[in-house]
Protein backbone atom coordinates (compact mmCIF):
# COMPACT_ATOMS: atom_id res chain seq x y z
CA UNK A 1 0.00 0.00 0.00
CA UNK A 2 0.97 3.81 -0.84
CA UNK A 3 0.19 5.88 2.30
CA UNK A 4 0.72 9.65 2.57
CA UNK A 5 0.95 11.16 5.54
CA UNK A 6 -0.04 15.23 5.71
CA UNK A 7 0.89 16.64 8.88
CA UNK A 8 -0.36 20.08 10.73
CA UNK A 9 -1.62 22.80 7.94
CA UNK A 10 -3.09 24.36 11.39
CA UNK A 11 -5.79 25.83 8.64
CA UNK A 12 -6.35 29.44 10.01
CA UNK A 13 -6.12 33.21 9.37
CA UNK A 14 -5.70 36.67 10.74
CA UNK A 15 -7.69 39.04 8.84
CA UNK A 16 -7.11 43.18 8.39
CA UNK A 17 -9.22 45.93 8.49
CA UNK A 18 -8.87 46.42 4.34
CA UNK A 19 -10.68 42.09 4.50
CA UNK A 20 -7.46 41.25 3.83
CA UNK A 21 -6.73 37.51 5.00
CA UNK A 22 -3.58 36.21 6.11
CA UNK A 23 -3.10 32.38 6.37
CA UNK A 24 -1.06 30.53 8.59
CA UNK A 25 -1.50 27.55 6.74
CA UNK A 26 1.55 27.68 3.72
CA UNK A 27 -0.83 28.09 0.50
CA UNK A 28 2.59 27.13 -1.54
CA UNK A 29 3.44 24.10 0.25
CA UNK A 30 0.05 22.78 0.50
CA UNK A 31 0.31 22.95 -3.74
CA UNK A 32 3.69 21.51 -3.49
CA UNK A 33 1.61 18.79 -1.73
CA UNK A 34 -1.32 18.61 -4.37
CA UNK A 35 1.49 17.82 -7.15
CA UNK A 36 3.01 15.37 -5.20
CA UNK A 37 -0.34 13.41 -4.70
CA UNK A 38 -1.34 13.78 -8.22
CA UNK A 39 1.96 11.90 -9.55
CA UNK A 40 1.94 9.91 -7.19
CA UNK A 41 -1.84 8.75 -7.60
CA UNK A 42 -1.11 8.85 -11.63
CA UNK A 43 2.27 6.80 -11.55
CA UNK A 44 1.48 4.34 -8.31
CA UNK A 45 -2.04 4.44 -7.16
CA UNK A 46 -2.67 6.04 -3.51
CA UNK A 47 -4.46 4.01 -1.25
CA UNK A 48 -4.49 6.07 1.48
CA UNK A 49 -3.93 9.70 2.79
CA UNK A 50 -3.61 10.39 6.68
CA UNK A 51 -3.98 13.75 8.24
CA UNK A 52 -1.62 13.57 11.41
CA UNK A 53 -3.93 16.39 13.35
CA UNK A 54 -4.22 20.12 14.07
CA UNK A 55 -5.89 20.25 10.62
CA UNK A 56 -7.29 23.55 11.67
CA UNK A 57 -5.72 26.46 14.60
CA UNK A 58 -8.83 27.50 15.82
CA UNK A 59 -6.91 30.61 17.50
CA UNK A 60 -10.33 32.05 18.98
CA UNK A 61 -11.24 28.75 20.73
CA UNK A 62 -7.85 28.27 22.61
CA UNK A 63 -6.39 29.41 26.09
CA UNK A 64 -3.81 31.93 25.04
CA UNK A 65 -3.73 35.78 24.49
CA UNK A 66 -6.37 36.34 21.71
CA UNK A 67 -5.52 38.95 18.80
CA UNK A 68 -7.87 41.11 17.39
CA UNK A 69 -6.81 39.73 13.54
CA UNK A 70 -8.54 36.78 14.90
CA UNK A 71 -12.03 37.82 14.45
CA UNK A 72 -14.32 36.39 11.95
CA UNK A 73 -11.58 34.11 10.67
CA UNK A 74 -13.02 30.49 11.93
CA UNK A 75 -15.56 30.44 8.81
CA UNK A 76 -13.07 31.06 6.12
CA UNK A 77 -10.74 28.57 7.63
CA UNK A 78 -13.31 26.07 7.62
CA UNK A 79 -14.16 26.59 4.05
CA UNK A 80 -10.74 26.50 2.98
CA UNK A 81 -10.20 23.37 5.04
CA UNK A 82 -13.17 21.27 3.65
CA UNK A 83 -12.07 23.02 -0.11
CA UNK A 84 -8.99 21.31 0.35
CA UNK A 85 -10.18 17.79 1.87
CA UNK A 86 -12.49 18.28 -1.32
CA UNK A 87 -9.29 18.57 -4.06
CA UNK A 88 -7.60 15.75 -2.44
CA UNK A 89 -10.86 13.59 -2.75
CA UNK A 90 -11.12 14.27 -6.57
CA UNK A 91 -7.23 13.91 -6.88
CA UNK A 92 -6.84 10.02 -5.16
CA UNK A 93 -11.04 9.47 -5.70
CA UNK A 94 -10.39 5.76 -4.64
CA UNK A 95 -8.15 6.61 -1.59
CA UNK A 96 -8.94 6.19 2.52
CA UNK A 97 -8.26 9.56 3.27
CA UNK A 98 -8.13 9.66 7.37
CA UNK A 99 -8.14 12.57 9.87
CA UNK A 100 -6.60 12.34 13.60
CA UNK A 101 -7.53 14.80 16.29
CA UNK A 102 -5.29 17.03 17.26
CA UNK A 103 -4.82 19.35 20.42
CA UNK A 104 -5.68 22.31 17.99
CA UNK A 105 -8.82 20.86 16.59
CA UNK A 106 -10.49 19.46 19.95
CA UNK A 107 -10.55 23.33 21.01
CA UNK A 108 -13.95 23.23 19.55
CA UNK A 109 -14.90 20.89 21.55
CA UNK A 110 -13.06 22.26 24.82
CA UNK A 111 -14.55 25.66 24.29
CA UNK A 112 -18.43 24.63 23.83
CA UNK A 113 -17.67 22.83 27.52
CA UNK A 114 -16.29 26.22 28.59
CA UNK A 115 -18.61 28.71 27.45
CA UNK A 116 -21.53 26.65 26.13
CA UNK A 117 -21.89 23.53 28.14
CA UNK A 118 -25.80 23.77 27.39
CA UNK A 119 -25.04 23.13 23.27
CA UNK A 120 -22.64 20.18 23.78
CA UNK A 121 -23.70 17.60 21.68
CA UNK A 122 -26.40 19.06 19.99
CA UNK A 123 -27.34 18.10 16.42
CA UNK A 124 -29.51 18.91 14.03
CA UNK A 125 -32.94 18.23 14.23
CA UNK A 126 -34.14 14.18 13.75
CA UNK A 127 -30.45 13.43 13.02
CA UNK A 128 -29.56 9.68 13.21
CA UNK A 129 -27.70 8.45 16.94
CA UNK A 130 -24.47 8.17 14.37
CA UNK A 131 -24.79 11.52 13.15
CA UNK A 132 -21.82 14.02 14.26
CA UNK A 133 -22.27 17.01 17.14
CA UNK A 134 -23.33 20.78 15.01
CA UNK A 135 -19.94 21.92 17.01
CA UNK A 136 -17.44 19.03 15.67
CA UNK A 137 -14.94 18.70 13.12
CA UNK A 138 -16.44 16.11 11.28
CA UNK A 139 -19.89 18.02 11.00
CA UNK A 140 -18.23 21.52 10.27
CA UNK A 141 -16.05 20.15 7.19
CA UNK A 142 -18.46 17.62 6.06
CA UNK A 143 -16.24 14.83 6.67
CA UNK A 144 -18.81 12.52 5.42
CA UNK A 145 -19.62 14.02 2.60
CA UNK A 146 -16.23 13.26 1.68
CA UNK A 147 -15.71 9.93 2.94
CA UNK A 148 -13.17 10.65 5.20
CA UNK A 149 -12.67 9.03 8.59
CA UNK A 150 -12.27 10.89 11.37
CA UNK A 151 -10.04 9.16 14.73
CA UNK A 152 -10.94 11.52 17.40
CA UNK A 153 -9.91 11.34 21.34
CA UNK A 154 -7.07 13.40 21.41
CA UNK A 155 -4.34 12.32 22.81
CA UNK A 156 -5.65 8.92 23.00
CA UNK A 157 -6.62 8.49 19.42
CA UNK A 158 -4.35 6.44 17.24
CA UNK A 159 -4.56 4.72 13.67
CA UNK A 160 -3.11 1.49 13.23
CA UNK A 161 -1.79 1.18 9.94
CA UNK A 162 -0.51 -2.84 10.88
CA UNK A 163 -0.17 -4.03 13.95
CA UNK A 164 3.43 -2.54 14.56
CA UNK A 165 2.89 0.54 12.88
CA UNK A 166 0.73 3.68 13.88
CA UNK A 167 -0.14 7.45 13.07
CA UNK A 168 -0.79 9.50 16.08
CA UNK A 169 -0.84 13.06 16.26
CA UNK A 170 1.38 13.29 19.53
CA UNK A 171 1.97 14.82 22.89
CA UNK A 172 5.73 15.35 22.86
CA UNK A 173 7.51 18.23 22.19
CA UNK A 174 11.23 17.79 22.35
CA UNK A 175 14.30 20.47 21.52
CA UNK A 176 17.49 19.73 19.36
CA UNK A 177 15.56 16.92 17.09
CA UNK A 178 14.95 14.84 19.90
CA UNK A 179 11.26 14.19 19.31
CA UNK A 180 11.39 10.96 17.43
CA UNK A 181 13.83 9.47 19.50
CA UNK A 182 11.42 9.81 22.65
CA UNK A 183 8.80 8.12 21.12
CA UNK A 184 11.36 5.42 19.93
CA UNK A 185 12.56 4.88 23.33
CA UNK A 186 9.29 4.71 25.02
CA UNK A 187 7.64 2.11 22.55
CA UNK A 188 10.88 0.12 20.88
CA UNK A 189 8.44 -2.21 19.47
CA UNK A 190 6.40 -0.52 17.62
CA UNK A 191 6.75 2.46 15.22
CA UNK A 192 4.81 5.66 14.81
CA UNK A 193 4.23 8.66 12.68
CA UNK A 194 3.38 11.54 14.25
CA UNK A 195 2.47 15.39 13.76
CA UNK A 196 2.75 18.24 16.54
CA UNK A 197 6.33 18.93 16.50
CA UNK A 198 6.23 20.79 13.25
CA UNK A 199 10.08 19.29 12.23
CA UNK A 200 11.10 16.72 10.23
CA UNK A 201 12.64 13.70 12.21
CA UNK A 202 13.63 10.08 11.94
CA UNK A 203 14.72 7.56 14.54
CA UNK A 204 15.51 3.88 14.22
CA UNK A 205 15.59 1.94 16.68
CA UNK A 206 16.33 -1.95 17.10
CA UNK A 207 15.91 -4.16 20.40
CA UNK A 208 15.53 -8.10 20.52
CA UNK A 209 14.08 -10.85 22.28
CA UNK A 210 14.06 -14.37 22.15
CA UNK A 211 12.78 -14.59 18.10
CA UNK A 212 15.51 -12.39 16.91
CA UNK A 213 15.31 -8.31 16.37
CA UNK A 214 12.60 -5.86 16.95
CA UNK A 215 13.09 -3.09 14.45
CA UNK A 216 10.83 0.73 14.96
CA UNK A 217 11.38 3.85 13.68
CA UNK A 218 8.97 6.50 14.84
CA UNK A 219 9.30 10.15 12.24
CA UNK A 220 7.64 12.90 12.00
CA UNK A 221 7.05 14.49 8.53
CA UNK A 222 7.34 18.13 9.54
CA UNK A 223 4.22 20.59 8.82
CA UNK A 224 2.29 22.07 6.48
CA UNK A 225 1.59 25.44 8.08
CA UNK A 226 3.83 28.76 7.59
CA UNK A 227 7.38 28.73 9.27
CA UNK A 228 7.72 32.35 8.90
CA UNK A 229 6.18 34.01 12.38
CA UNK A 230 2.39 33.78 11.08
CA UNK A 231 1.75 31.31 13.26
CA UNK A 232 0.60 31.90 16.68
CA UNK A 233 3.29 30.20 19.01
CA UNK A 234 5.34 31.34 21.82
CA UNK A 235 7.93 32.79 19.87
CA UNK A 236 5.95 34.72 17.16
CA UNK A 237 5.19 38.39 17.51
CA UNK A 238 3.10 40.99 16.20
CA UNK A 239 3.66 44.69 15.18
CA UNK A 240 1.02 47.66 16.29
CA UNK A 241 -1.10 47.06 13.48
CA UNK A 242 -1.70 43.79 14.09
CA UNK A 243 0.36 41.89 11.47
CA UNK A 244 3.18 39.45 12.21
CA UNK A 245 6.78 40.11 12.17
CA UNK A 246 9.39 38.01 10.67
CA UNK A 247 10.08 34.81 12.79
CA UNK A 248 11.68 31.66 11.83
CA UNK A 249 10.63 28.91 13.85
CA UNK A 250 12.97 25.86 13.76
CA UNK A 251 10.19 24.00 11.89
CA UNK A 252 10.46 22.55 8.91
CA UNK A 253 7.51 21.59 5.70
CA UNK A 254 7.21 18.07 4.43
CA UNK A 255 5.30 15.32 3.88
CA UNK A 256 5.80 11.49 4.17
CA UNK A 257 5.47 8.43 2.12
CA UNK A 258 4.76 5.25 3.12
CA UNK A 259 5.29 1.83 1.51
CA UNK A 260 3.35 -1.10 3.48
CA UNK A 261 3.73 -4.97 2.32
CA UNK A 262 0.90 -7.24 3.88
CA UNK A 263 3.43 -8.89 5.61
CA UNK A 264 4.47 -5.80 7.86
CA UNK A 265 7.43 -4.51 6.44
CA UNK A 266 7.56 -1.10 5.18
CA UNK A 267 9.93 1.80 4.55
CA UNK A 268 8.95 5.75 5.54
CA UNK A 269 10.39 8.30 2.99
CA UNK A 270 10.26 11.99 3.96
CA UNK A 271 9.71 14.72 1.17
CA UNK A 272 11.19 18.39 2.48
CA UNK A 273 9.43 21.08 1.12
CA UNK A 274 11.12 24.23 0.97
CA UNK A 275 9.85 28.05 0.14
CA UNK A 276 7.60 26.13 -1.92
CA UNK A 277 9.19 23.66 -4.08
CA UNK A 278 10.05 19.39 -3.82
CA UNK A 279 12.26 17.16 -5.53
CA UNK A 280 10.69 13.09 -5.13
CA UNK A 281 12.45 10.95 -7.71
CA UNK A 282 13.97 13.10 -9.74
CA UNK A 283 11.12 14.98 -10.50
CA UNK A 284 10.63 18.87 -9.32
CA UNK A 285 7.68 20.03 -7.91
CA UNK A 286 7.25 24.16 -7.77
CA UNK A 287 4.03 25.92 -6.30
CA UNK A 288 2.72 27.83 -9.17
Amino acid sequence: RLIVFVPDPQIGYRKYEDGTLDPFHDEAAIDVHFQVLAYLEKRYGVDEIIHLGDYLDLPTMGKYAQEEMFAHTVQPAINYGHNLLAKQRATCPEAKIVMLEGNHDCRINRFVIANAMASKGIKRANAAPEEWPVMSMPYLLRLDDLDVEYVGAYPAGEYWITPHLRAIHGTLVRSNGSTASGYANKNPHISTVSGHVHRMEMQYKTVHDGNGPIRSVSASPGCLCRIDGAVPSYGSGVNDHGRPVKHWEDWQQGIMIGWVRPNDHFTLQPIHIIDGWAIYEGIEFKAE
